[in-house]
């Protein structure tokens, strides 16, 4: 079921906010320090168990609330306080017995179960020269990865997530290993919301190679195989494929199929490795907390990520959105950018606009139109707060040029100014590409001169251009 909205209090930059989301995807932009990690955090440290919520983000001497919507019933959701540590009161405890959960983490439960599976990836990935000593499954296949590990087992797993005294952590993890639900989150690749790493994502990989083998399973590889397939559509002209997993002398390593020949995961490119590295994560996880499905791409979840198109050059940015929703059309979701070229193509209600007013308090909006059609410069200017997309010194000059001739009056040596601004300001837009970016550099000319606006405009694009609908008017 997909999350329809989230209010939450007191977090990083927001005193209150209420968002709105779109069921298949949401994109959070907008300037630095505008809250679009810290939404992306409380979402996580709701939706994803166990997940580690960055303390930082709380407000000394506040009660940080919230409140979950699944659909438009009142009663599909939750609210509470973050950051969601339940612990066991000692009054709800029985002597000689199982303790009982409170019913907030019942409501929870509840709620994780309605999402289906989630996943949340920070904006730090990391990539390293790791190589494993081999499968840690044994000659059955069997091993920690789709078996919810013992409680007993669980205090390294924890200690990661959680900064709670020993004991009461144990009691937590005790109790939740009674729950089905967090018994089988517990045993997925684990959640961090500060940095991911790759060593994981190779063990992992190994390790279900090692079982598609022992077991005669194709499932098991056919996942490694779908995250070269995936990460293909989206690293244009750099096609991969899983070729297995290859052994030098420090170790194991998944290797690929390239252009290039076949390497190594650590030998690829930072973007192609940020690409490979999110997309192991989630597909992994998802075929573990469904078990292997056949039809894994009908199947609900939940993905969450900080600065999706990290590392990426912009043509393979803007197919990121376009080959997950083609794969997974039951996946909501959400995720951080400040391309424009992310935003390129998304509908009515997709991206959450994050920025702060006269005051300084952070308001959100979302886009009443299609981004259908529009360029990176328009974009940039309706979206970003870039008003002058091209470099700082042509911008300034055209600035320059409009202030000057609003003066009813000007001194000698603003007259010549104005002239040496009209020639440089000319050349800058005819030097430049034609296309619609010149087009309203001349708009914006025509203010402070008709002439060289018109000398500026191609024809053919004064013919054709007609006025585009702008958010908010």
């Amino acid at each position: 079921m997909p999350i329809k909205g989230l209010s939450f209090t007191n977090v990083g930059p927001f005193d209150e906010v209420e968002f709105e989301f779109d069921p298949q995807v949401n994109v959070f932009t907008g300037p630095n320090n505008s809250g679009k990690s810290s939404a992306l955090w409380v979402l996580g440290d709701i939706a994803v168990y166990p997940f580690s919520f960055p303390d930082k983000l709380l407000r000394p001497e506040t009660s940080t609330t919230f409140k979950l919507q699944l659909s438009d019933s009142p009663d599909s959701g939750f609210s509470g306080q973050l950051p969601m540590r339940i612990p066991i009161p000692p009054e709800m405890q029985r002597p000689g017995g199982r303790h009982r959960a409170p019913k907030r983490w019942a409501e929870h439960i509840n709620a994780l179960k309605a999402i289906g599976y989630s996943k949340f990836i920070p904006a730090l990935r990391r990539s390293t020269d790791f190589r494993s000593r081999g499968p840690t499954v044994n000659e059955r296949g069997e091993g920690d990865r789709g078996n919810a590990p013992y409680p007993d087992d669980l205090d390294v797993l924890f200690r990661r997530f959680d900064r709670t005294p020993m004991q009461a952590r144990r009691r937590r993890i005790r109790e939740g290993m009674q729950d089905p639900e967090l018994r089988r989150r517990l045993a997925l690749v684990s959640e961090n919301a500060s940095l991911v790493s790759d060593e994981e994502v190779i063990q992992e990989i190994i390790d279900l190679d090692y079982r598609a083998y022992v077991r005669n399973e194709a499932q098991f590889r056919d996942i490694i195989v779908k995250i070269g397939a995936i990460a293909s559509e989206i690293t244009e002209g750099f096609s991969m494929k899983f070729s297995g997993v290859g052994e030098d002398a420090n170790g194991f390593f998944p290797q690929f199929k390239t252009v290039d020949g076949l390497m190594p995961l650590n030998t690829l490119s930072q973007g192609t490795q940020s690409v490979v590295q999110w997309l192991a994560h989630l597909l992994i996880g998802y075929a573990e907390y469904y078990d292997f499905p056949e039809n894994l791409e009908d199947k609900p979840g939940v993905l969450i990520i900080d600065e999706i198109d990290a590392h990426l050059h912009p043509t393979w940015q803007r197919r990121i959105i376009p080959a997950l929703t083609n794969h997974f059309p039951n996946l909501q979701i959400f995720c951080s950018t400040h391309s424009p070229l992310m935003l390129a193509g998304l509908k009515e209600g997709q991206v959450q606009l994050l920025q702060r007013d006269e005051k300084g308090k952070v308001t959100v909006s979302r886009n009443e139109v299609d981004i259908t059609g529009w360029t990176a410069d328009e974009i940039l200017r309706n979206f970003l707060g870039v008003r002058d997309p091209t470099d700082l010194q042509a911008a300034d000059r055209l600035r320059r040029l409009n202030d000057l001739e609003r003066k009813e009056t000007l001194s000698a040596e603003e007259e010549k100014e104005v002239q040496e601004l009209r020639n440089n300001v000319s050349r800058d837009l005819r030097s430049g590409p034609r296309s619609v970016q010149v087009e309203e550099f001349a708009e914006l000319l025509k203010q402070a001169k008709e002439q060289i606006a018109t000398a500026a405009k191609p024809a053919a694009a004064r013919r054709s251009s007609r006025p585009r609908k702008k958010p908010g008017e």
